[in-house]
């Protein structure tokens, strides 16, 4: 396991002092990034060799978010991996209590033709398998209703892109929670990559709030299909 403390500061929390869900997926995307670079795997490793990781899917359960100035430690360890796939855990500790579990599925693609490709003897030999965190076990693909609120259209600037030049998994997560209606509390969260956004892309958010109190947020291209799609609960 590898993990790390910090202390959350204003930057990171909403109007009632908690931390965002965007702030939450930031610090667990830190977390991985900062176990890669230690072990020698992170993005100078990965540019070598023309590879990269995007995720494909979270599965996040919430029992308590950390408010302003709360001491946490964020943790992460690899699950398993199969080819190309590897599951990842994350989650947040405030003292000896888990407050925050999250499964994560991640790929390894090549940078050229963006095509699968099996991890390096390097990685496998580095990155050590724990068992996951219990979880409610959940489907990855989210469900996407029809009908909804079609939302303004906007268009990717260079603010939204990382180090591999599309759009990061986190900004996605802000986007769609900047247009929730109102959903402050929220226990679970769920996220879905589908296609990677770059420069200059159009992206059209769609809010559909069901009958069972979830709202999902589909972030789409001007064809109806979607780059992400996120369930808050």
């Amino acid at each position: 396991m590898y993990e790390y403390e910090v202390r959350i500061g204003y930057s990171q929390v909403d109007e009632n002092k908690k931390l965002t869900i965007p702030g939450l997926i930031n610090l667990f995307q830190d977390c991985s990034t900062f176990q890669s670079e230690d072990l020698g795997l992170g993005l100078d490793y990965c540019r070598s060799r023309k590879l990269f990781w995007v995720v494909n899917s979270y599965q996040t359960e919430i029992d308590l978010m950390p408010s302003l100035c709360d001491h946490v430690k964020v943790f992460t360890y690899p699950v398993d991996f199969s080819g190309f796939i590897g599951r990842r855990c994350f989650g947040l500790k405030m003292g000896n209590d888990i407050i925050v579990r999250c499964l994560s599925v991640w790929a390894l693609l090549d940078t050229e033709e963006f095509k699968p490709v099996r991890m390096t003897d390097e990685m496998m030999e580095r990155y050590i398998p724990e068992p996951a965190l219990e979880m409610e076990k959940m489907p990855r693909k989210i469900k996407v209703p029809s009908g909804g609120d079609i939302r303004e259209a906007f268009k990717v600037e260079p603010a939204y892109l990382d180090a591999n030049h599309h759009v990061n998994n986190g900004r996605y997560v802000e986007l769609a929670f900047s247009n929730l209606s109102g959903k402050k509390d929220i226990k679970k969260f769920r996220a879905n990559y589908l296609a990677q956004a770059f420069l200059g892309d159009t992206m059209i958010p769609r809010v559909v709030d069901t009958e069972d109190g979830a709202s999902i947020v589909s972030l789409e291209n001007g064809e109806g299909t979607p780059y992400a799609v996120m369930e808050f609960v």
